[in-house]
């Protein structure tokens, strides 16, 4: 579980050609992979804003709210994922191929997003358009079934 969990991890890194074989990847093995984005936002977040709050409580408070955030972030993304590959490809990709593809190709740059914001909140702007080149740049190099039209006669 764990390795298979570490070369999804692996492989959405750089968005590349062998990013788009994420969409078959097991549900522990994305889920898993949200849960570690959670918590290492939710670690860094704590030590940037060191807040004046019980701990233990603060820590599960904001990694729900974090959870919850990222999940509603990777949904609009695998229906943007459909809309390309439909457009692209002429049929879309079913959500349960869509959905784990959307987690890989959006670990990194949500990662980037947080720190960008606290970085400077104008900033964290990029980091939503990196989401969108590391979601639609493998898209544009899958394969595309070539129609063969009948030849006029």
């Amino acid at each position: 579980m764990l390795t298979s969990t570490v070369t999804f991890l692996r492989q959405s890194l750089v968005p590349t050609k062998q990013a788009l074989r994420l969409r078959l990847a097991p549900l522990h093995a994305y889920m898993l992979a949200s849960l570690i984005l959670t918590l290492l936002v939710t670690l860094v977040d704590y030590i940037l804003l060191q807040p004046e709050f019980f701990a233990p409580m603060w820590l599960f408070l904001h990694g729900f709210a974090i959870f919850f955030f990222y999940m509603i972030t990777v949904a609009f993304t695998a229906i943007y994922v459909q809309l390309v590959t439909k457009v692209r490809q002429g049929k879309a990709w079913p959500y349960r191929q869509a959905w784990p593809y959307a987690v890989a190709m959006t670990i990194v740059p949500m990662f980037l997003v947080i720190v960008l914001y606290h970085a400077s909140p104008q900033w964290s702007v990029v980091g939503f358009g990196l989401i969108v080149f590391y979601v639609t740049y493998p898209l544009f190099h899958a394969p595309v079934k070539n129609k063969r039209q009948p030849r006029p006669r």
